[in-house]
């Protein structure tokens, strides 16, 4: 089949984490390969106007979509949602999931609703919401509809009033912020490919660290800050299966859990479009530890959405 590939370009030279979602030329490269290597010809589309251009102009039988999207709470379901009115079929989640998905207060409303332990939080466009008192410190702060550990950073933990002010005040660019309890336990990224758990990765600090998370400086120097764990842990493997359910999801996602201080798994936040850099993206170092080969990886998505599109 003729595979499409959406996706927005990190520009060089970016050293902000403004483009830390888009993706690199090397990414597309080796999805290119791996849908060779699957007998797939795989088009380059892009995003916009350009990728509008090209799907009039190449024609395709499905899309591998990776875009992010610009804009507003939504971005990540304006090429699904284009897709979706074109005709055109397309990897991963339909565009309502992926819109909740990206906006953790709903996101954390959904798994609430569905019974499944998440913090407690409030979200907040000033720095001291009128409902902050219903939380206990120590909190923890990071913008409400963005992801990749964006604008989470080591003052996203906030130990007093005075560090809560700063942190809200550091993520209003990104729009509210949403502030929940912090939850002191181990830190997970479970991937699911079809409804099937991929492994349980628990994320762990190499040198001790009082209050150690997934901050984006950790993420940046993971070779040299983490150590990743295949565990066997079914609590953690069950919170993941229950989002992927209560959601709708399709064919892949990455799902964080973190427990609290009780070691009760708690839902963190879910990424329908995660990454599948051939290197550092956390979803293909747990495949790859867990025995898969990148091939292996991006076959299992194309696979799941194939008996999809075929239904």
């Amino acid at each position: 089949m003729r595979i499409g590939l959406t996706y927005n370009l990190k520009p060089e030279g970016a050293v902000d984490d403004r483009y830390e979602e888009f993706d690199s030329l090397e990414t597309i490269e080796a999805l290119e390969d791996a849908l060779r290597a699957c007998g797939h010809n795989p088009v380059r589309l892009g995003w916009g106007i350009e990728m509008l251009d090209l799907l009039a102009a190449e024609g395709v039988d499905g899309v591998f979509n990776l875009a992010e999207g610009v804009g507003g709470r939504g971005r990540e379901s304006q090429v699904p949602a284009t897709l979706e009115m074109l005709g055109v079929p397309c990897t991963g989640s339909d565009p309502v999931a992926i819109g909740i998905t990206l906006d953790k207060a709903l996101a954390k409303l959904m798994a609430k609703a569905h019974g499944i332990a998440t913090a407690p939080w409030v979200v907040g466009t000033t720095r001291q919401p009128d409902n902050l008192t219903t939380l206990k410190y120590p909190l923890f702060v990071k913008p409400r509809s963005e992801g990749s550990s964006m604008g989470v950073t080591a003052k996203s933990l906030c130990r007093n009033e005075a560090e809560l002010d700063e942190a809200v005040a550091r993520v209003e660019p990104y729009g509210p912020a949403l502030i929940e309890e912090y939850l002191s336990g181990d830190e997970y990224t479970v991937g699911v490919l079809g409804g099937d758990i991929i492994a349980v990765m628990q994320v762990v600090p190499k040198k001790k660290e009082e209050n150690f998370f997934y901050s984006i400086e950790v993420k940046r120097d993971y070779k040299n800050r983490v150590e990743y764990r295949l565990v066997d842990t079914p609590g953690v493997a069950a919170v993941a299966l229950a989002i992927w359910k209560a959601f709708g999801l399709r064919d892949v996602a990455r799902i964080d859990v973190r427990c609290d201080r009780d070691g009760i798994p708690n839902f963190v936040e879910v990424n329908p479009l995660p990454g599948v850099h051939p290197v550092n993206s956390d979803l293909v170092i747990l495949a790859k530890a867990a025995g898969w080969t990148y091939n292996q990886l991006i076959a299992g998505i194309m696979a799941s959405a194939e008996e999809r599109w075929a239904a």
